[in-house]
């Protein structure tokens, strides 16, 4: 027999499947955290260095300023794409099946409106229709999540271009610490 859409029954286990596929698509989205915080692992080796000659400001040039802003508005948008990938979001459960098989199949029962034929399709529908609304919210919370995840990582890698334009002045600026040395002639 082939599937039809006018089966419930076939409704019910592609809606089923729907399901469990955006639920593990969305645990998977928050799995991959772990790429977004090497890069930041990354970028914080050098940023307290960074960070103290941009406020010492004894590098000339504007170079170096630009990169550096550049850098830290990058950082600072990708962190806040990380913070809103971490905020809980509302997803979908289903509710427990005695609530079918028990007080809903209970009401149409008395509501005398058929046989056991037509109050099972009426449950069914009234589970097709929960279903649907899950894998709705369900999959709204897993693209929402996946955006914030690929803006987190994305101004992260971007933010290297001018990370590595810093480090290039940083370790060009040489240091002018000059010792003094006392030379003393003896006496002999």
């Amino acid at each position: 027999m082939g599937k039809s859409f006018y089966d419930l029954d076939y409704i019910i286990e592609i809606n089923e499947k729907r399901l469990a596929e955006y639920t593990a698509l969305y645990q998977k989205v928050l799995e991959r955290l772990t790429n977004i915080i090497l890069v930041y692992s990354a970028l914080g080796i050098f940023l307290v260095p960074l960070t103290q000659r941009a406020i010492a400001a004894n590098i000339k040039g504007v170079w170096f300023y630009l990169a550096y802003f550049c850098f830290v508005i990058l950082l600072v948008i990708s962190v806040v794409y990380l913070i809103r990938l971490l905020l809980p979001i509302d997803i979908a459960y289903l509710d427990p099946p005695r609530k079918y098989y028990g007080e809903y199949k209970a009401n149409i029962e008395g509501l005398n409106i058929g046989n056991e034929e037509v109050v099972d399709d009426s449950l069914k529908g009234a589970y097709v229709l929960e279903l649907e609304n899950a894998i709705e919210i369900n999959s709204r919370a897993f693209l929402k999540k996946s955006s914030f995840f690929y803006n987190a990582l994305l101004f992260a890698l971007v933010a290297i271009i001018p990370y590595i334009v810093c480090l290039g002045f940083h370790f060009s600026k040489k240091e002018d610490k000059v010792e003094k040395v006392e030379i003393l002639k003896g006496k002999s």
